[in-house]
């Protein structure tokens, strides 16, 4: 399931990337239209590009983040597992403030939005998988704390989907 996240990330970052260069010459037209807007064309390409190269870099960091909490959760090694979990939250934490200094093209927008909402969501989910960890570390239950975790990862998931659907990667 992972892979195929990573997959589609990087063929969704590939598309926005190529979509940037053919529908910069279509968005022309129309920008033109638009002269009160705050980018030029040249600007929203050049945004949605370098948006589409930091998804990319983030997408490279998550993937080993949560390749370490699966072998770290697989072995029942919870140290392991909370360290894991708090990289990826500070990961997460970088990776929503990077994204929230960009500003897409209206039709990346919610791509956007939803590349954020899965940030945030994996974030909750390694929070919450921090204090398993941690409980376990002591000898104490963790089933409740994993429970809550799949939970958030898997919203995740699906705004990771989303993103991709909405950047037309299909």
């Amino acid at each position: 399931m992972k892979k195929y996240i990573y997959l589609a990330l990087c063929i969704l970052v590939f598309v926005l990337i190529f979509r940037g260069f053919v529908g910069s010459q279509n968005d022309e037209n129309a920008s033109q239209a638009q002269s009160n807007s705050s980018l030029n064309p040249f600007e929203s390409v050049y945004q949605d590009i370098a948006w589409a190269a930091n998804v990319q870099k983030n997408l490279r960091i998550l993937k080993a983040d949560l390749d370490g909490l699966s072998n770290a959760a697989n072995n029942s090694d919870y140290p392991a597992l909370a360290m894991y979990a708090q990289q990826t939250v500070n990961d997460t934490q970088n990776a929503i403030q990077e994204n929230d200094q960009y500003t897409v093209s209206p039709k990346l927008q919610n791509a956007q939005n939803e590349w954020k909402a899965a940030l945030q969501n994996y974030n909750s989910a390694c929070q919450i998988l921090l204090q398993g960890a941690n409980e376990a570390k002591n000898g104490t239950g963790v089933a409740e704390y994993f429970q809550k975790s799949r939970t958030f990862s898997d919203s995740a998931t699906d705004h990771l989907k989303r993103a991709s659907e909405l950047a037309g990667i299909k």
